[in-house]
């Protein structure tokens, strides 16, 4: 059904292991400052995501002759200038680093790769853009270094989505093309527009130009929601199953999840090594600018549906979500700068070393982590030893007493230890929330809601310390 390329494992896993890069052609922008405390706090670093994780290029300049000659695509390969060899030149004592991106991968591919008992394929598994497919032997041996690499790790950053229902919806048309015997300069066209294509609406909207032309859009109306509904509801099924995989494997890597970003309109009006001028093709109109700026609000819109899972879940698993809003694109993909970003919101996004492994008991995969480490970093909260917090134990109303005191600057304490139910600790935060000012106040309302509408049932339990630790947070910055 598909022709997909192969190479010899040998070769592939070459790839994998690889930590020399080629010619950097432009001057980074790196935050030094942040880049300087985070250096030599992790030693395995592991890239996981799709083209634009592993720096695949819309554009080929002449700089790339060695890259395009000899590996064709980024799979499994570490390209210099990527946001993962920005950030590892960046952090990385030894500048090593596995990579393990590959074009076209979606939530489904990675649950593929960390999952021994996958049985969730579809028609789509291993697109073209793959250098091997399902039940290729090669595959499994490098799946078993997949899961090594993963198991591993003390840093892995994250960045899928895109291609579950942005390039997905590309590969349904294509097919839907092909099995109405459209003719082939249509395909033509269509095969244009789909190259490499990642979460683009301005690819989209080509694709229904190229659609109209055809004659195609009945047709599409019919067949497309449907498609539509399998890829965005194969994103939000297996985002949470392919995070766990990961926990499960690593329960103390830090992961950082990589947001997805606008980069439809961005990558019109710069030049491939970021430099702004005027677009790749032309000069833009005022009708350009209306049009870019009516996208622009349709993409945010978008961004925040897709972004939605990897937000919920940083509160649910504890990993480190990143916001990329502002990268710069060309077409589907990062330029230079855009890369440059991408590493810059991660470095900076990355746990402080002072406290990233302070107690034993509240690793970077807990999932109130982030919180525990603020709580005690900024003196509400304090360890229940030099190495443990023991973030499952009930919260005392002696402790609530203490934060509040900490938050407000007040000294109400009580060294109680009775145990403080929701509801208690519900009222609590908002009562004392008021005493912060209107900010304080509509903080606290939102944090009452929050704790009334996730306990309503169990209004009479006891809050742990690590929930605790996450509403005080959530105060003290209000």
């Amino acid at each position: 059904m598909k022709k997909i390329m192969k190479k010899s494992l040998a070769v592939i896993l070459a790839l994998v292991m690889i930590s020399s890069t080629f010619i950097c052609c432009f001057a980074t922008e790196l935050n030094q400052e942040a880049a300087d405390l985070h250096r030599g706090q992790y030693k395995n670093y592991v890239l996981l995501g799709d083209s634009v994780a592993s720096g695949y290029r819309d554009q080929i300049t002449e700089n790339d002759e060695l890259y395009n000659e000899a590996y064709q695509d980024s799979t499994y390969f570490r390209y210099a200038g990527s946001y993962a060899d920005v950030l590892t030149k960046a952090i990385i004592e030894d500048d090593t680093m596995i990579a393990f991106a590959g074009p076209g991968f979606r939530t489904l591919e990675v649950r593929y790769m960390l999952e021994d008992d996958f049985d969730e394929c579809d028609d789509y598994m291993f697109h073209p853009s793959h250098l091997y497919i399902v039940g290729d032997p090669a595959s499994q041996e490098i799946r078993a270094a997949y899961k090594k690499a993963v198991a591993e790790a003390d840093l892995i950053t994250l960045g899928v989505g895109g291609n579950d229902w942005g390039a997905y919806l590309g590969w349904v048309v294509n097919d839907i093309f092909e099995e109405e015997h459209v003719p082939a300069e249509y395909k033509a066209k269509l095969a244009e527009v789909l190259e490499n294509s990642n979460l683009d609406i301005g690819s989209i909207e080509k694709i229904l130009e190229v659609a109209d032309m055809a004659g195609m859009i009945p047709v599409l109306l019919e067949k497309v929601p449907e498609a539509l509904k399998h890829g965005l509801g194969g994103f939000f099924k297996n985002w949470d199953i392919m995070i766990q995989d990961i926990y499960d494997l690593n329960p103390d890597v830090t992961l950082m999840v990589v947001g997805m970003s606008d980069n439809s309109v961005k990558g019109k009006y710069y030049d491939y090594d970021g430099v702004v001028g005027g677009p790749v093709n032309g000069e833009a109109t005022e009708e350009d600018a209306a049009k870019n700026q009516l996208m622009s609000i349709i993409i945010g819109f978008i961004m925040g549906i897709g972004n939605k899972p990897m937000i919920d879940g940083a509160k649910k698993f504890g990993y480190i979500y990143v916001d990329t809003t502002g990268t710069t694109y060309v077409d589907s993909h990062p330029d230079a700068a855009g890369h440059i970003h991408i590493a810059n919101k991660i470095i900076e996004a990355l746990p402080d070393p002072e406290y990233s492994h302070k107690f034993t008991d509240a690793n970077p995969g807990h999932k109130n982590y982030k919180e525990i480490m603020y709580v005690t970093a900024n003196g509400i909260m304090s360890g229940t030893s030099d190495t443990t917090f023991s973030p499952d134990d009930a919260l005392t109303k002696g402790q609530l007493a203490e934060a509040m005191n900490a938050i407000l600057g007040s000294n109400d304490a009580t060294d109680s230890t009775d145990e403080v139910t929701v509801f208690e600790f519900a009222v609590s935060v908002f009562i004392n929330s008021v005493r912060k000012g209107i900010m304080g106040m509509l903080k606290g309302i939102e944090l009452l809601y929050d704790l009334i509408n996730n306990n309503i049932m169990n209004l009479g339990a006891t809050v742990t310390r690590g929930q605790a630790a996450y509403y005080f947070k959530a105060l003290d910055e209000a």
